[in-house]
């Protein structure tokens, strides 16, 4: 069962804002069947604000599942909604006799079978969500758990269970609770819940492309993959192109010896130094770069020095200030230097993504400041009209909402590049495909501006990305050990910022190692300095096994107001034999050293986000303003630069 009755639909009937008023909304009851559901029956009702709307919907939607079951063997009706409150819908089907699986919001309260009463979001909390124990619906992968057995209202026995998009921890818009009146295995059950989450999508769909003309290009992005459980991200694996694109490519820019490339929200210029570290015979020129933090100029002035040195004049800005994008004067700036170099190919950049970070949930909304940066992002784009950008932010930006509209904030700006005249490609990204020492998957948008020829099916299901070096039936992962060959071994808060290197026991670390030293300080390496933390964190990460976590130290954690509700990767020691987990910010997460009793150390967690040993955050090691802490920061919301070399290697090829 579905309707129509979202906020927005009420609003228009109740003729609140600008949209003319509807006077009804209408009730839709599905048949699943092997091509997909089926309208059997409607009806509606005329929408108010009186406190009798939800024993309308109520008894409306009751009515048409007597009439449409009447003769249908052993039903089950599944609802992606309640029709008023969920007590009294539940109530209602437990009169009628119908089996039933009702979706069941994350605030609700639900009487447990010892007569307690429980918070939804609290059981989610506190569940045991097996790493095994995945359902895919819709393209997207859920871990899924059994939540608590509940009382009904006819006093028999139910199941609350719920599903997680990505296997993403806590309550967030992918999370997915019902309760069920039938017990049956919870695949089935979770498959039936989601199926039904997604019949209004989808059946809205179908109603707008009536009204669109056949030429209107929708969106790709709600297709994309959570990659947030790493089992789920190694099932995906063992379906990664093994070779190159088979399409040819036209090669329109390959009479440009230099491309030039802007970068905007740069950061520590971690996505710059991947299209610098690009090409051999042909490669990049950084014309332009911007960035509001005063910390993380000073940090690309110190590197941009170092490339300048390497690569000559003319390889990078001269200057590196603080600017703010969204102020007149930075668009001046931005507009002078694409004049200055005559012709803009690339525009890069990574807008601040905490409002879409999955470790922010409650920000999920295109009205939080820190979202609207985006579109900032995307007002130069109109402005300059590069051959060609990229965009980087985190998974999270796919699941949140533009405010008013049915759809995403990624579908919106797909939308609105296409209208720019730009082929816009969506695609999720592990940096673990591409040499780095740590699965960290990021989402990126490409666009192609239409002049250079190419279409949406230009490129495969992959689209115009590199396909990955590393992973199954490819080269082996690069691991955290690989990794850490060659640096020697310091203790809590190590302050020692210059330290000889140690000769790495493994062949296989040998191209890895050899890009971090390569144009460093021979023999010495430098920013392998740590945090100091407290005694008894120490003798709690002396507990803890590799690829163990707090669970490890339960018992130990009597400073946390509610242990069940931390986060899997507090307290997470590292294994030697594989990729590290994504590095948010480490200090904080407390990621401890596979086989050293400490936090991971500046340089472990830059040679992770594959910044080569020679690449210096700036700041001073006593943790003043500017300090470690402030270098790690940088860090941890850096881009890899190894994945953008991969990306910026493919574009060369256009």
């Amino acid at each position: 069962m579905e309707d129509d009755a979202n906020t927005a639909a009420r609003r228009s009937a109740l003729g609140v804002g600008n949209k003319p008023s509807r006077a009804d909304i209408t009730i839709r009851v599905h048949r699943q069947s092997g091509s997909g559901p089926v309208v059997v029956a409607s009806d509606s009702y005329i929408a108010s604000r009186g406190r009798g709307r939800s024993k309308r919907r109520v008894h409306l939607a009751a009515d048409l599942l007597v009439q449409t079951l009447d003769g249908v063997a052993n039903p089950i009706v599944v609802t992606g909604t309640s029709y008023g409150t969920v007590k009294a819908f539940v109530r209602k089907l437990c009169d009628i006799g119908i089996p039933f699986i009702v979706h069941v919001r994350p605030n609700s309260e639900v009487q447990l079978v010892d007569g307690s009463v429980a918070r939804v979001v609290d059981l989610i909390n506190k569940a045991e969500w097996p790493s095994d124990s995945v359902v895919e619906a819709g393209e997207v992968c859920y871990s899924t758990a059994r939540l608590a057995e509940v009382r009904l209202p006819d006093r028999s026995i139910g199941l609350l269970f719920g599903a997680q998009a990505g296997g993403i921890d806590g309550v967030h818009r992918g999370t997915v609770v019902a309760v069920s009146s039938i017990h049956v295995d919870l695949d089935r059950l979770v498959r039936a819940a989601l199926e039904a989450r997604l019949v209004r999508p989808r059946t809205r769909r179908e109603r707008r492309s009536e009204t669109r003309s056949p030429g209107h290009l929708k969106g790709r992005s709600a297709s994309l993959t959570a990659r947030a459980n790493l089992v789920i991200a190694g099932r995906q694996d063992q379906n990664l192109p093994t070779r190159p694109h088979d399409q040819e490519l036209l090669g329109v820019l390959a009479d440009v010896e230099h491309l030039n490339v802007m970068e905007l929200f740069a950061g520590a210029g971690g996505m710059g130094l991947g299209f610098l570290l690009a090409g051999s015979e042909r490669s990049y020129r950084l014309v332009h770069s911007a960035e509001v933090n005063p910390i993380y100029c000073a940090t690309l002035a110190r590197n941009h020095a170092h490339i300048r040195e390497a690569l000559g004049e003319g390889s990078v800005p001269v200057e590196a200030r603080p600017t703010d994008l969204r102020t007149p004067e930075a668009v001046r700036q931005a507009g002078q230097a694409a004049k200055g170099v005559g012709d803009l190919h690339v525009l890069i950049g990574g807008p601040p993504c905490q409002g879409f970070s999955m470790a922010n949930r409650n920000s999920w909304s295109a009205s939080n400041p820190n979202n609207k940066l985006a579109g900032v992002f995307f007002d130069y784009v109109e402005r300059l009209k590069p051959r060609v950008f990229l965009m980087e932010n985190v998974q999270g930006m796919l699941w949140t909402p533009r405010p008013g509209a049915e759809a995403s904030v990624v579908d919106a700006l797909e939308q609105r590049t296409r209208r720019a005249g730009y082929t816009v490609f969506p695609k999720l990204l592990d940096a673990a495909w591409y040499g780095v020492p740590q699965h960290r998957t990021r989402f990126f948008l490409l666009g192609i501006h239409d002049d250079l020829g190419y279409g949406p099916d230009d490129f495969g299901e992959w689209g115009p990305f590199p396909a990955p070096t590393h992973g199954p039936s490819l080269s082996p992962f690069v691991t955290v050990g690989q990794a850490f060959g060659d640096l020697p071994e310091v203790g809590n808060g190590a302050k020692l910022s210059d330290l000889a290197y140690n000769e790495p026991d493994e062949e296989q670390a040998a191209a890895f190692l050899r890009f971090c030293r390569d144009g460093a300080t021979k023999g010495r390496i430098l920013d392998h300095v740590t945090s100091r933390h407290a005694d008894y964190v120490i003798e709690r990460y002396r507990r803890i096994p590799q690829g163990g976590n707090w669970r490890d130290i339960e018992d130990q954690l009597t400073n946390y107001a509610d242990v069940s509700r931390t986060h899997s990767n507090i307290y997470r020691r590292l294994r030697w034999d594989e990729p590290s987990i994504t590095i948010g910010h480490y200090r904080k997460s407390m990621l401890v050293h596979p086989t050293q009793d400490r936090g991971l150390s500046l340089r472990e967690a830059a040679r992770l986000q594959s910044f080569p040993d020679w690449f210096r955050f700036v700041g001073t090691s006593d943790g003043r303003p500017g300090g470690l802490v402030h270098k790690q920061q940088q860090l941890a919301n850096a881009v890899c630069p190894l994945v953008t070399r991969a990306v910026a290697d493919f574009l060369l090829r256009l």
